[in-house]
């Protein structure tokens, strides 16, 4: 055959992409076939390396031979390649006919042939590396929220979505698998989580990662039962003996669709929130939809939005609540609260704290807190006042701060502080990582002279080895204790017992919730001699606080007439509203 009619045919083969995307000459006989043929080429191999160090190194990812005749001629080779930009390696050899020399116009046309093909392959390489990246995240190549919306709306096409749920789930403590395992450990126990998820699914359901430790799954609604008992926790193993193993679970929020829903983020939308009740309740692993459930979202959504502008403008302020010697009613110390006042209305913490709590917001409040406390107890001892001791409070989220008591460290320091000022107060935790964590974190702080208190001791269900393993200075004993005036019995018999043992331990007790004398002398008869409440006073604010300071003792506090409340020694907070 002429050259020109093989260039014509070759014209036709680089148009017709079918036979060059799937190297098939059967796919394609009248174009593709007719030039291996016309061409005398006897094999064509596609090899492909994941970069340019696997190609040197000769471990190919794939090796395809595209098409293979009788025999063929290994001395008579020509070869490409080509380096596309996610730097992949192809390249394409192509074998003379045996007994076949290629003249030196048909080693051209083959250089053309191969050109046309690598060319096309690494068009199709980048559009499969679009669309794995456009439904994939990185980092665990797990399906994302975009295949999530595709799934969505193959179903809606089908008119199905009704007969879907949508379960958002966040994974419980993977701060503290990472912190065990390692960054690669855990990643590995996640990919086997969700392994076990996709196995009990089918095309067009599908699991997929929102982001950070947010899954979403969407599926029958008959799944629902099943999934959710995987998701309540599995042990994996954690090397490959089985020696170590661990549990992997999540906090779930189901929303089953309707087919009504405005958009697809609605139903997401739907799903995240009540999976955000489920995690703030902690003992609620999985939450179904209610509507009532908006209301508190868009509350968390308000508050998390106005924040960082609330933190930069001065919003939130910092009161002292006194610590009092239940022997002679003398200030030994105070603990610092957080208020917002935000319009002139002063919020509690319970309206924002929890919601603060669930992200990484919680920890620049709790500095703030700190470095408020720092400036105040400088400005005390620069103007000639005895200070006392002041506990602050920090959020189990900063465990994952690797450097936390570093920073708290150069905060206390760059005021001038005495370290024996400030106490560090925390919450007990039930979780093995996050205890190991604090006990680290408690033994550097003593290192650095700072002593560190348990918040609401009793309260949690890991109270009594928290104090056996950690070295704490002080425990917080929870105002549930005394939540009532006629204290019950087993809160008695509780009470009584965890004084005794702190005091054992060589601990400090100070107890919560102290409202009424009667609570004065049950605390002393049981051995503690230490209180905060509002018996004694309410939270102040820094310029009352000096009041205090100036006169520390509560002094119409009189265990002799059975006073059951008490007016302070300043006579000036009655007319506050705090």
């Amino acid at each position: 055959m002429e050259i020109e009619s093989i260039k014509a045919k070759l014209y036709d083969f680089f148009c017709k992409e079918t036979g060059v995307i799937s190297y098939d000459c059967a796919l394609d006989p009248r174009n593709s076939g007719e030039i291996v043929g016309l061409l005398h080429m006897g094999r064509i191999s596609l090899l492909e390396y994941s970069d340019m160090n696997a190609e040197l190194r000769d471990e190919p990812l794939s090796d395809t031979i595209l098409f293979d005749a009788v025999s063929f001629n290994p001395d008579e080779c020509l070869m490409d390649r080509l380096v596309i930009p996610t730097g992949t390696v192809l390249r394409v050899s192509i074998f003379a006919e045996k007994d076949h020399t290629w003249s030196i116009e048909e080693r051209n046309l083959v250089k053309g042939f191969i050109l046309i093909m690598i060319t096309l392959k690494s068009r199709l390489k980048m559009k499969e590396f679009i669309d794995y990246a456009m439904f994939h995240e990185m980092e665990l190549g797990l399906h994302n929220s975009f295949y999530l919306n595709r799934m969505m709306t193959m179903i809606e096409k089908l008119d199905k979505l009704h007969e879907y749920s949508i379960i958002f789930f966040n994974l419980v403590n993977l701060t503290g698998v990472n912190y065990l395992l390692g960054r690669k450990g855990a990643d590995r126990i996640i990919i086997q989580f969700i392994d076990v998820i996709e196995e009990l699914l089918e095309n067009p359901e599908c699991v997929c990662r929102m982001g950070g430790d947010n899954f979403c799954i969407l599926a029958r609604q008959e799944k629902t039962g099943l999934l959710l008992d995987v998701l309540k926790g599995m042990h994996f193993n954690c090397d490959s003996m089985g020696t170590k193993r661990i549990k992997l679970g999540a906090y779930s929020g189901v929303y089953k669709c309707t087919g009504a829903e405005k958009s697809f983020s609605e139903c997401i939308d739907n799903a995240l929130a009540t999976m955000l009740i489920a995690k703030n309740e902690k003992h609620v692993q999985v939450q179904y939809y209610d509507e009532s459930m908006l209301v508190m979202v868009n509350e968390t959504r308000r508050v998390e939005s106005a924040f960082k502008n609330a933190l930069k403008n001065g919003e939130f302020l910092v009161y002292y609540q006194p610590k009092v010697d239940l022997a002679n009613f003398r200030l030994v110390g105070a603990e610092a609260l957080c208020r917002w006042d935000r319009n002139s209305v002063i919020v509690m913490p319970d309206s924002f704290i929890p919601i603060l709590e669930k992200s990484t917001r919680i920890c620049k409040l709790d500095f703030f807190v700190l470095e408020t406390v720092c400036r105040d107890l400088r400005s005390w001892i620069d103007s000639g006042k005895k200070p006392v001791p002041v506990s602050v409070n920090f959020s189990r989220k900063h465990l994952s701060n690797s450097d936390l008591v570093e920073q708290i460290t150069e905060v206390v320091d760059r005021y001038r502080i005495p370290h024996s000022y400030i106490m560090i107060e925390v919450t007990e935790t039930t979780n093995e990582s996050d205890s190991r964590r604090l006990n680290e974190t408690v033994e550097e702080l003593a290192a650095n002279k700072f002593e560190v208190s348990v918040d609401d001791f009793g309260s949690g269900y890991s109270s009594m080895s928290i104090i056996k393993d950690i070295s704490f200075k002080e425990i917080k004993i929870d105002r549930s204790f005394l939540n009532n005036k006629n204290v019950r019995r087993n809160d008695m018999i509780m009470m009584k017992h965890i004084i005794s043992m702190a005091r054992d331990l060589g601990l400090a007790a100070i107890a919560e919730g102290v409202e009424t004398m009667a609570h004065v002398e049950l605390l002393k008869q049981y051995g503690c001699f230490y209180g905060q409440g509002y018996l004694f006073d309410k939270p102040l604010p820094k310029e009352f606080f000096e009041k205090v300071l100036d006169s520390p003792y509560y002094k119409n506090v009189d265990p002799a007439n059975g006073k059951d409340y008490l007016i302070p020694s300043t006579g000036e907070f009655d007319d506050i509203q705090f």
